[in-house]
């Protein structure tokens, strides 16, 4: 298993997370100056339709550039910044469409827009300081705090199941919604083993005095942020408000190992509704796009589609 590393935007960065998620499938360039390395580009080789694409697996949200930071003035850094980038982009390997999802801190782009990328935005809702969590508590909205009372009166929040716990969940919220789950349990198992290893992940369970499992959450986070990975609950038993208490009681977590916290957010109109309430702010990052026609065209009608089936 791999060690963590200090040149990563995030924990979907980590070495030893990659491995997790696309064993033998990921690489990364990395450009070194007077025997340090000054930028890093991580990425993933997989196929989509057939053809070779540079991607990001699952359960990763993101993958960035990392570039030191010299402390230079602006226009020192950014002339640097867009050096480094374009040779980080040159350096990719050729022959591969590429669908890059960027850390949200990567918002230097002019060197992918040159380069031939699409630039897309997408949101998240992060809370940037959880040191506090009285202040946290306060930024809730009204919904949120009377769900999350009325659970501490129906479940308690357990740390101890396991993450077959969490896959029946995850399974009949996708059931719930009329989704099939991608057949990726193996590897969420995986992960999970490594983030164990790295002490990196929450998995809190809320159930009833009957023993029944009402929702499960599953947090990832390092010192500088944790993350609401994936999370599901009982269709029978969402009344409860066990999910607004489980994700409560990840960013109380979170207060004590990382400084931010975020909900890996959704575009998703319901989902985005649920995460509002905790107060973030909705933040932005960014997908950098070149793909041949055929995958071109396909990513342009899957949102037309999935809205025409109802597909959430």
């Amino acid at each position: 298993m791999k060690e963590s590393i200090n040149c990563v935007n995030s924990i979907f960065e980590q070495p030893w997370w990659l491995d997790a998620v696309a064993p033998g499938q990921w690489d990364v360039i990395e450009i070194v100056k007077d025997g340090k390395p000054v930028a890093r580009l991580p990425y993933v080789k997989t196929k989509r339709m057939g053809f070779h694409l540079l991607g990001k697996p699952d359960y990763t949200q993101t993958l960035g550039y990392w570039i030191d930071d010299t402390g230079a003035k602006n226009a020192k850094k950014y002339a640097r910044r867009k050096d480094l980038i374009s040779e980080l982009i040159e350096k990719l390997p050729k022959g591969y469409s590429m669908d890059l999802t960027l850390d949200h801190t990567c918002d230097y782009l002019f060197p992918f827009r040159w380069h031939g990328f699409k630039l897309q935005m997408a949101y998240s809702y992060r809370i940037e300081d959880i040191h506090d969590v009285n202040l946290v508590w306060d930024g809730l909205a009204d919904n949120i705090r009377r769900e999350i009372k009325k659970a501490q009166k129906i479940v308690v929040v357990e740390d101890t199941h396991s993450i077959d716990d969490l896959i029946m969940m995850r399974d009949k919220t996708f059931q719930r919604q009329g989704r099939k789950a991608h057949n990726n349990s193996e590897l969420l198992k995986r992960l999970d083993d490594a983030a164990l290893c790295h002490n990196a992940r929450k998995l809190l369970c809320a159930t009833d005095e009957k023993g029944k499992i009402h929702a499960a959450s599953y947090f990832v986070y390092d010192t500088n942020c944790c993350y609401y990975l994936i999370g599901g609950g009982d269709p029978e038993l969402r009344s409860s408000g066990a999910a607004s208490l489980l994700m409560w009681e990840g960013i109380k977590f979170a207060s004590a190992v990382s400084k931010s916290f975020d909900f890996e957010g959704s575009m998703i109109e319901p989902i985005e509704r649920f995460f509002r309430a905790f107060g973030g702010m909705p933040t932005p990052y960014w997908r950098v796009t070149k793909l041949n026609m055929p995958l071109s065209i396909a990513d342009y009608m899957k949102p037309k589609i999935k809205k025409m089936i109802g597909w959430q």
